[in-house]
């Protein structure tokens, strides 16, 4: 079975971070436990947000300059981004129905979307 979060790469992302609508971005390693936790929650979520959120990930092994760009100091860091600015983020492995809910707002239109 294909992993249902495409992992990018700098060029990929650029074009699907900028593009209209609200993308969820993953930053994540393969050698962090709490990120293992927060992918299967992320990816039970695909379906549901189905042709209404792109999900994607970034390795910050592999792409350090992204996470650098995005400020991310651990991992797990998901940012929302909607029409490509940032409008939420979380740090660390969250509940489906937390995530969900920060979905929800983004797609609502809120702007300041944080988590704890």
């Amino acid at each position: 079975m294909a992993d249902p979060i495409p992992v990018l790469d700098r060029d990929r992302f650029e074009a699907t971070a900028t593009a209209p609508g609200v993308t969820l971005v993953d930053f994540t390693a393969a050698w962090c436990p709490p990120c293992r936790v927060l992918g299967h929650v992320l990816a039970a979520l695909v379906p549901a947000y189905a042709g209404r959120v792109r999900f994607t990930a970034i390795d910050v092994d592999a792409e350090p300059a992204l996470a650098e760009r995005f400020g991310v100091r651990a991992m797990p860091t998901v940012v929302l981004l909607r029409d490509g600015r940032e409008v939420g983020r979380l740090v660390g492995s969250r509940p489906r129905a937390f995530v969900a809910g920060m979905l929800d707002r983004a797609l609502a239109g809120d702007t300041a979307i944080t988590a704890p």
